[in-house]
């Protein structure tokens, strides 16, 4: 009995800490980002409704198995930086600008225990063609299947601007532009939030 009771304590454990292993594993063995340096970048961000509507539709139309911010792998990824938020690691994940369908340029990851999120600095070239200013960045997390879209930016961001809207988000205190999910089952996905108060 004492054994079972063993084996199942290592069993709880293990599932405990599952959720943490997959965005750690992403930011092990990475080399620092040596000789990299921060671009200098307006960093303006956009508030333009229509532009964010482009990226929700191509969302959609990966369908519901799909339903996850989609890039290319990256040719190349260093650690950029390692910080902490409300007391759990970060590790920020540098991907030189590559222009594609959609790319990452930033991944910033955070691990614990009881969480692992992952944030994700997607460049958009269809969002971009449709806004005619080139080219279009966005700041999203998918958390439990809520895809939120919290910044675009209308240049390549400089890690300077990212950093505290990233931080922001981690600690909560970041509301999303918009926010979408796609219930089991259903026809099409469901937009909980589209703030369009920012929104123009």
């Amino acid at each position: 009995m004492k054994r079972i009771e063993n084996v199942a304590a290592m069993c709880l454990a293990l599932w405990l800490s599952a959720s943490g292993m997959a965005a750690e594993t992403a930011a092990v063995g990475l080399a620092d980002c040596a000789g990299i340096v921060d671009i200098k970048s307006k960093s303006r961000q956009l508030f333009d409704g229509a532009t964010l509507i482009v990226a929700l539709a191509a969302l959609e139309a990966q369908g519901e198995a799909q339903f996850k911010p989609k890039y290319a792998e990256p040719a190349s990824q260093c650690a950029y930086e390692k910080f902490e938020v409300a007391g759990k690691p970060v590790t920020a994940i540098y991907s030189p600008f590559e222009k594609g369908e959609q790319t990452l340029h930033y991944k910033f990851v955070s691990a614990s225990e009881s969480d692992s999120r992952e944030v994700l600095v997607l460049y958009d070239a269809m969002a971009s063609l449709m806004a005619k200013k080139s080219p279009i960045f966005f700041v999203a997390e998918n958390r439990g299947g809520h895809i939120s879209y919290y910044v675009m930016f209308r240049d390549q961001p400089s890690y300077a601007a990212l950093k505290p809207i990233v931080v922001a988000v981690l600690d909560g205190s970041a509301a999303p532009l918009a926010t979408v999910r796609w219930p089991d089952g259903a026809k099409e996905p469901v937009i909980d939030v589209f703030d369009s108060k920012r929104l123009k």
